[in-house]
């Protein structure tokens, strides 16, 4: 007996709206705590020729990458070691200045994305250049200096604007990038270099968060 033809219905993937086909391709999992994060949020490490466990602050070293989650309980098992010769099944180097190096590379990374920027007019400096780009909603980012004022930080940003701050730079690291003694307000246009300045300072003022985090090279010889 003749059977109709019938069609069979595909079921097709569930994917939420905003969320990139490849998402599960940018989870990591933290070595650490087990906690997956998107790769943003979280640091790469890999071993070098000897043995050692390096940062790898644009995750293109060859090598498998242990990935760690940057704040102080976290950094500081990282730091024993054992969690890494675990995954790496090997025994790893720990340096002794670990943290103090991870913090520095941040910082030079940081900079150096500033510095770029500057130079190709995607970042400003001042006060009245920050505050009338924020309020033209061309500046998605403020980056203020640690040791400026909070109270007029947070007057820069009017309540319904998109702009994230930071606070995980000196006056004086934010000069760098400007060749200059001390910079105090620093905004950063939309585009892909703001992403970048804005999970590189999240990272970095996460760090620096730490009670007694040593933002200068420790005495080894104690």
């Amino acid at each position: 007996m003749f059977r109709p033809f019938t069609v069979k219905k595909i079921r097709r993937r569930k994917v939420t709206r905003g969320q990139p086909k490849n998402h599960d391709l940018r989870i990591r999992r933290c070595v650490i705590t087990g906690k997956k994060y998107d790769q943003d949020e979280v640091l790469k490490f890999t071993l070098n020729p000897k043995g050692v466990a390096v940062l790898d602050i644009n995750r293109k070293l060859p090598g498998r990458g242990m990935w760690v989650f940057p704040d102080r309980d976290t950094l500081e098992k990282a730091a024993n070691g054992n969690h890494f010769s675990r995954v790496a099944r090997r025994n790893v180097e720990i340096p002794t200045d670990f943290l103090y190096t991870i913090d520095r590379k941040l910082v030079d990374y940081l900079t150096g994305i500033l510095s770029l920027g500057r130079k190709s007019g995607v970042v400003v400096a001042g006060f009245e250049k920050v505050r009338l780009g924020i309020s033209e909603n061309i500046i998605t980012v403020l980056v203020q200096a640690s040791d400026g004022s909070d109270r007029q930080g947070r007057k820069l940003i009017p309540r319904g604007v998109s702009c994230k701050r930071y606070r995980c730079l000196s006056s004086t690291e934010l000069g760098e990038a400007f060749g200059r003694e001390s910079v105090i307000y620093v905004g950063v246009k939309d585009g892909p270099m703001a992403h970048r300045i804005a999970i590189t300072a999240q990272k970095l003022e996460r760090i620096r968060r730490m009670e007694g985090f040593q933002t200068t090279l420790p005495d080894l010889a104690s």
